[in-house]
């Protein structure tokens, strides 16, 4: 395989980390939900409404993100806000991101209640 196959590799598979953390992230805030309707905390009803919030929010908003920037941007994106760890991704990749890099760790806004803000600790 080609440097440039390699590399094209190391981003699909790097981005589907970041793809997998994000959504788990969304998903443990609703599997929390779940715990309080086992727990009868809230009702059935309630539930169904953060089921309903979840696919039309989180859900949908990871879906766009991950199916709409390109595998780089992901990868410069999931470095920047937290999502992979710099010993995760290959120095090449890392050196060739890396204005990307510094873009979402200075300037992209993550809301104080968004899961992804707790990666920013």
């Amino acid at each position: 395989m080609t440097n440039e196959g390699t590399m094209r590799k190391q981003l699909r598979e790097l981005a589907g980390i970041a793809h997998e953390r994000e959504l788990s992230l969304y998903l443990s805030d609703l599997e929390a939900r779940f715990a309080e309707w086992r727990s009868r905390e809230i009702h059935a009803e309630e539930l169904s409404g953060f089921i309903h919030e979840f696919h039309d929010g989180a859900a949908r908003a990871v879906y766009k993100t991950y199916t709409i920037l390109k595998r780089d941007q992901l990868v410069a994106r999931g470095l920047g806000i937290g999502l992979l760890a710099e010993d995760e991704v290959p120095s090449n990749i890392i050196e060739m991101l890396a204005d990307s890099i510094t873009y979402y760790r200075e300037h992209y806004e993550i809301d104080d209640d968004d899961p992804l803000s707790e990666l920013r600790g």
